[in-house]
């Protein structure tokens, strides 16, 4: 009884040392579009891929829980390998280059489809602005990085219309410029981007993705029993598996390193906290625990 009492009075005076639960994050890297559809007397093919790649990985990396690899990191794996752009990649060829990049999902795009039509129209000095109907179609498959698979395939459709400067003087505009932007093709494939990346989330959304990480810390040593800051409320059950670190400030660098030290499994569990025996080595208060 006495015992019990003092364990209880450990757990309440050490509950100031709160466990993490680390949110889940997944890493998604999206590959150069495929562009056969474009022409390039709409606008240069490269820098068009190269834009709505871009704007793809931009809104991407607007979305919650979604953390996009750099498009020059991914570039550079590509190039490493060999691989080449997208007409080379197969599914094996992706996932392994989503493994190289720490990435969880690999968008693949391709441009569908893009078509101008255009009617009557006036010159304004060397520029012709026509009544014009743009529409932009983009794909997109979703591949597991560690399994390989197509997890979903996503589809999107921009279309736009109104007065426009004429078709064929997009040619040798920046896709990155407001002329190109605020023409009739720049805001059709920007409604595309846009719908392409809520059917992204729709598929997101489902994605069993990489589970929360449960971390806390040993509050107590009593006799040969550990007690954690974690608890049934942090998912904690009976016979639960903790791997144990020890953190060490080390000269030069800004956080710790974390020292393995063994493991610990769990004997008892409260509401907020439990009673693990080590299985390998002894451990101090303080140290860090993991679920394994």
């Amino acid at each position: 009884m006495v015992k019990r009492t003092y364990l209880v009075l450990v757990i309440l005076s050490c509950l100031i040392c709160f466990p993490t639960i680390a949110a889940a994050q997944s890493t998604v890297a999206v590959m150069p579009f495929e562009g056969h559809e474009i022409r390039n007397w709409y606008i240069d093919r490269d820098q068009m891929i190269t834009g709505i790649t871009e704007s793809l990985t931009d809104r991407l990396a607007e979305l919650e829980g979604v953390r996009v690899v750099e498009r020059g990191r991914l570039l550079q794996i590509i190039q490493e390998q060999d691989f080449g752009y997208s007409g080379r990649v197969d599914l094996l060829s992706a996932a392994e280059i989503g493994r190289l990049l720490g990435a969880d999902l690999l968008v693949m795009g391709t441009v569908t489809a893009i078509d101008m039509n255009e009617s009557g129209g006036i010159q304004l000095g060397p520029i012709g602005a026509r009544s014009t109907t743009a529409r932009v179609n983009l794909s997109a498959r979703i591949v597991n990085t560690e399994t390989g698979e197509i997890i979903g395939s996503v589809q999107s459709s921009g279309k736009h219309s109104g007065a426009s400067i004429s078709v064929h003087n997009l040619m040798g505009v920046s896709f990155q410029s407001d002329t190109f932007k605020n023409s009739v093709l720049g805001q059709a494939l920007t409604k595309s981007v846009s719908e392409l990346v809520e059917e992204f989330e729709e598929v997101y959304a489902k994605w069993d993705a990489p589970g929360e990480e449960l971390a806390g810390n040993i509050l107590a040593v009593i006799e040969d029993k550990y007690v954690l800051n974690l608890g049934s409320v942090h998912g904690v059950t009976r016979g639960d598996r903790f791997a144990v670190f020890q953190l060490v400030k080390v000269a030069g660098l800004s956080s710790p390193v974390e020292i393995p030290m063994g493991s610990l499994r769990i004997i008892s569990v409260d509401a907020e906290a439990s009673v693990a025996e080590a299985e390998d080595a002894v451990f101090e208060v303080g140290y860090v625990v993991r679920k394994q």
